[in-house]
C-alpha cells in the first residue's frame, strides 16, 4: 500500500510539493490518473491521485464544485498541474486544507509521465520489500515446524501480520492456540469461540467434510456482528483442526498467501505431533496391554509416556454387534476422555478400552447410552494409580463391570456399585471354591429336583428380606405358616442355622454364585 505520505516524499524530491490538505496524508493512492475535461466520468474510482491543469474549467466555482465530487467518490489526493494557471486559486487551498483534501503543486516543465514513473518504481519497491516480508515469513514459518514449537508459536506469526484473531481448533471445537490483540483478553476469545460453534457449528462441520474454506457473520450482540474465515486443517487423509481467522479490516493482496504458508506450516507441525502422539500412543497401549496380562514385574509409571498418576478410572466397552465398534469409538471418544494427552482409548479383545484422567458422569452416560441400545459399559473403581499393579487391578474391575452388565441386563456398570457379587464373581473362577454353591445348598437342590417343591426360591427370598416373614410370604405369594413350614424343612436338610452371621454370608455367598452359573449358561 502507497500512502499520500510516502508519495509525498517521493515527488518532494521534483520539487512536487504537497501544499495543503495535509490531514489525511495517511491515505492510500491505489493508481494514478489524468483528468482534463469537466465531465464526471465512472472511470474516476476510490483512492485515486488525479492530476490536472484544470484548463477546461471557466472559473473557480466550477474547480470547487469538481473537487467536491472528486472528494465524494473518495479520490486520495489531487495533482494541480501549473501548466495552464500558473499558480494554484487560493479558493481551491482554503478548500483542500478546509476538507482535508491533500493536493499536490506540479510544476509546468513536469510532464505526467515523470509522476507515474515515480509511482510505479514506489509500487515495484513496495511489492519487493513486501514479497521479501513475505519470503522471511515463510522461512520462520517452516523453522517453526522444523524446530517443533508449539502451534501458537504459528498461529503468532499468522495474526502479527493480519493483526486480527486467529484460532486454532481441534477436531472437537476444542481451543488449542490463539492469537489476540492487546486489548482482548483469554476469556473473550474462549466466548468468541462457543459464539462461533453455537452460531455456526454446520458451517464449520462443512468446512470440514467438504475441505473448503468457508466464511461466517458472527452476531456478538444485538447491533454488532463480525466475519470469519473458517479453514480445515488437513494432513494426507487425517483431519487435524480448524483455523478460524478475523475478517475485520482491509487485508491486502498479500494476506491470502500467508493465511495459505500459515495452513500449510500448521498442517505439518500438527502432523508431525500427531505422528510423536501417535508413537506414544502406541507404545503406552502395548504396555498397558502386558500389564492386563499379569506382566508388571518389569514395569514402573516412568515407563509411561502419560502420566499414570493421574489416571482416575478404566472403563471397558462392549457392543452387540462387534462390527460397529469403530463407529462407537468416535462417539465415545467425544463423550469420555476430556484430555486426550493423558488418556489413552483402543480397541483390544474385540472390546473398547479407555484408560482416562476423568472421572465419567454416571448421569450423563447412562441417558445417552439409551440411544444405544447394545452397548454396555463397565467402569473400574475411582483410584489414585501408584503402581502397575493398581491398573491391573482396574482393569478387572472394569472386567467385572461388564461381566455384571451381562449377567442383570444392564448397560453401564461401575465397580463400587456392585454387591458382593464382585466376590462371587471371582470366587467362583478359583478351584477351591467352584462348587461352593453345591456345597451348601446342594440338599435343597436335590430335594426340589425330587419333590418338585421351591425350598430353594424360599431360602433365597428370606435372606433377601433380612428373615422378614411378611415380606417374604407376599413375593413368594404363599401364606406365612407355609413360609415357616419350609423353612423347617429346609433346617432338617441343611443342618446349619441360618439366623446365624457367619451362615447367612456364606449363604448370600453361594446364591450369588449360583446366579452366576444359571446366567453364565445362557452366554
Amino acid at each position: 500500500m502507497i500512502t499520500v505520505k510516502e508519495f509525498a516524499e517521493v515527488l518532494e524530491l521534483d520539487n512536487i510539493m504537497l501544499v495543503s490538505g495535509r490531514q489525511n496524508i495517511n491515505r492510500e493512492i491505489a493508481y494514478l490518473t489524468s483528468m482534463e475535461l469537466t465531465e464526471k466520468t465512472s472511470r474516476m474510482k476510490e483512492k485515486g491521485f488525479v492530476m490536472t491543469t484544470f484548463h477546461a474549467f471557466k472559473d473557480v466555482n466550477q474547480m470547487i464544485g469538481h473537487l467536491e465530487w472528486l472528494q465524494e467518490i473518495g479520490i486520495s489526493a489531487i495533482g494541480f498541474h501549473t501548466a495552464s494557471l500558473k499558480t494554484i486559486p487560493k479558493e481551491v487551498v482554503e478548500y483542500s486544507n478546509i476538507n482535508s483534501l491533500p493536493l499536490f503543486e506540479i510544476p509546468q516543465e513536469v510532464p505526467y509521465y515523470i509522476i507515474h514513473e515515480k509511482y510505479n518504481r514506489l509500487v515495484n519497491q513496495r511489492e519487493n520489500e513486501q514479497a521479501s516480508k513475505i519470503h522471511k515469513l515463510n522461512e520462520k514459518l517452516m523453522e517453526i515446524v522444523l524446530l517443533e514449537k508449539d502451534l501458537n508459536s504459528i498461529v503468532k506469526v499468522i495474526g502479527e501480520y493480519l493483526n486480527n484473531i486467529v484460532c486454532v481448533l481441534d477436531p472437537y471445537f476444542d481451543l488449542i492456540a490463539y492469537w489476540k490483540t492487546k486489548e482482548q483478553t483469554r476469556n473473550e476469545i474462549r466466548h468468541l469461540v462457543n459464539l462461533i460453534i453455537s452460531q455456526h457449528k454446520e458451517n464449520v462441520l462443512k468446512a470440514r467434510f467438504t475441505n473448503r474454506e468457508t466464511l461466517i457473520s458472527v452476531k456478538m450482540d444485538s447491533r454488532s456482528h463480525e466475519n470469519f474465515k473458517v479453514a480445515p486443517l488437513f494432513s494426507k487423509m487425517n483431519f487435524l483442526g480448524y483455523l478460524i481467522i478475523c475478517q475485520n479490516g482491509t487485508a491486502d493482496k498479500y494476506s491470502e498467501e500467508v493465511i495459505k504458508n500459515g495452513i500449510r506450516a500448521l498442517c505439518l507441525a500438527a502432523y508431525n505431533k500427531n505422528t510423536l502422539l501417535h508413537y506414544q500412543k502406541s507404545k503406552d497401549i502395548e504396555m498397558l496391554e502386558s500389564i492386563f496380562l499379569g506382566e508388571t514385574d518389569d514395569k514402573s509409571l516412568s515407563d509411561f509416556y502419560i502420566d499414570l498418576r493421574k489416571v482416575r478410572c478404566i472403563f471397558q466397552v462392549q457392543s452387540s454387534s462387534p462390527e460397529t465398534l469403530q463407529s462407537k469409538f468416535q462417539m465415545l471418544s467425544e463423550l469420555l476422555v476430556v484430555n486426550e494427552t493423558n488418556s489413552r482409548l483402543w480397541i483390544y479383545n474385540r472390546k473398547i478400552v479407555g484408560v482416562i484422567d476423568s472421572i465419567i458422569d454416571r448421569e450423563r452416560v447412562a441417558k445417552i447410552l439409551t440411544d444405544y441400545p447394545g452397548v454396555r459399559i463397565g467402569v473400574s473403581a475411582i483410584e489414585d494409580v501408584n503402581n502397575c499393579s493398581k491398573i491391573k487391578a482396574m482393569f478387572e474391575q472394569s472386567s467385572a463391570g461388564l461381566f455384571h452388565c451381562q449377567i442383570h441386563d444392564a448397560q453401564l456398570v461401575f465397580w463400587d456399585e456392585m454387591g458382593i457379587e464382585k466376590i462371587a464373581y471371582n470366587l467362583q473362577s478359583h478351584h477351591l471354591f467352584q462348587n461352593f454353591d453345591e456345597e451348601l445348598l446342594g440338599p435343597l437342590f436335590a430335594y426340589d429336583r425330587e419333590k418338585n417343591a421351591s425350598l430353594t426360591e424360599t431360602l433365597y427370598i428370606y435372606l433377601k428380606h433380612f428373615f422378614n416373614l411378611q415380606k417374604s410370604s407376599s413375593e413368594l405369594y404363599i401364606h406365612p405358616n407355609t413360609v415357616k413350614y419350609r423353612l423347617q424343612k429346609i433346617n432338617e436338610l441343611m443342618h446349619v442355622d441360618i439366623q446365624n452371621p457367619s451362615n447367612y454370608s456364606m449363604l448370600v455367598m453361594a446364591f450369588s454364585i449360583y446366579s452366576y452359573k444359571q446366567k453364565t449358561d445362557r452366554f
